[in-house]
């Protein structure tokens, strides 16, 4: 689904003089360098700009920094005239504060994303799933408005690229974001920030994590699915987060066998969530649209209440049927 009209969004930003970027809970690399890269673009213009997200940028990202960021609702200023919604198309992403706020939120809203199936009803929307990375769309947007970029725009938006692709390792990766990528590079993005703080800046207790996601493997040849999962109980025991088991479900791709990565963490008692990863097997998004969630061809995601095994089996049964 393509919705493209840059020079109907540039305008209304334009127009806008108060000017709220949104991105989704539990950010990654695409919704804060994304939103947090606008953010400083239109700073540059004069806009009065706020970001929000429902939760706090997570330690590996910590290199992405923005004035603003705004956790709580009751922070929001009031004479906002535009939300803009980046790296997502349903406002249930944002967290049910803000979708209760939208109920009474009377002016512009635009949408930037990347995701298939959007559900947020609004006439300015620039949706292109073929685009890898969000990024590229708001890189779209800062040159068309003709901002100029600075190293930390280009390193935001390299940012968002580099982790929706998994370094250009994902089959999303095309001509694209490689050419956008590569401008990024020549207007400063700092690419060892980046891979140093992303891939590099791990702690040992993460090992012990790992060790704890491993002893929980089962490889289905049938399904050809990588699974794993982590409970809270493994998280207290060695004092991590979910930070710390982040790509873990892109990482048993790394196996030749494995067609499908999935790997599971507790988010509450019997309550889950679920990371889809594949390299065009079968389409995840279908798979997790099954479940209640979303999400790309090769990256989806959702949530499930139950028992592990069930889940697992469902999820082998459910990918066996669409091979």
């Amino acid at each position: 689904m393509s919705i493209f009209n840059l020079e109907k969004i540039s305008s209304l930003i334009s127009n806008s003089h108060n000017i709220l970027i949104v991105s989704h809970y539990d950010p990654d690399g695409d919704a804060l360098g994304s939103s947090i890269g606008l953010y400083e673009a239109l700073n540059k213009i004069k806009k009065n700009c706020y970001v929000y997200n429902r939760d706090k940028i997570p330690d590996y990202l910590s290199f992405i920094k923005c004035r603003t960021l705004i956790n709580c609702l009751s922070d929001i200023p009031n004479d906002i005239d535009l939300i803009i919604f980046v790296d997502l198309n349903d406002y249930e992403r944002a967290g049910s504060e803000m979708e209760k706020y939208m109920i009474n939120f009377k002016n512009n809203i635009l949408v930037i994303d990347h995701h298939q199936n959007p559900k947020i009803n609004s006439t300015n929307s620039l949706i292109d799933t073929s685009c890898s990375a969000t990024a590229i769309l708001i890189f779209k947007i800062i040159d068309h408005m003709q901002i100029s970029i600075n190293k930390l725009i280009a390193t935001n938006l390299l940012t968002g690229i580099i982790t929706d692709t998994s370094s250009f390792k994902n089959s999303n990766t095309n001509s694209q974001s490689l050419e956008i990528a590569s401008k990024l590079l020549d207007f400063g993005a700092d690419l060892n920030l980046i891979n140093s703080s992303i891939y590099n800046d791990r702690s040992i207790k993460r090992i012990d994590l790992e060790k704890k996601i491993l002893s929980n493997f089962l490889f289905d040849n049938d399904s050809r699915t990588g699974f794993s999962y982590c409970t809270l109980e493994d998280y207290r025991k060695t004092n991590t987060t979910k930070e710390d088991s982040e790509g873990m479900a892109n990482y048993f791709l790394h196996h030749k066998e494995i067609m499908i990565g999935i790997f599971v963490r507790e988010i509450d008692k019997k309550s889950w969530k679920v990371s889809l990863r594949s390299n065009g097997y079968i389409d995840l998004s279908k798979l997790a649209n099954m479940f209640g969630g979303g999400g790309h061809k090769n990256a989806a995601g959702f949530k499930y209440s139950g028992e592990i095994e069930d889940l697992r089996k469902d999820l082998n049964n459910k990918i066996i049927d669409e091979k």
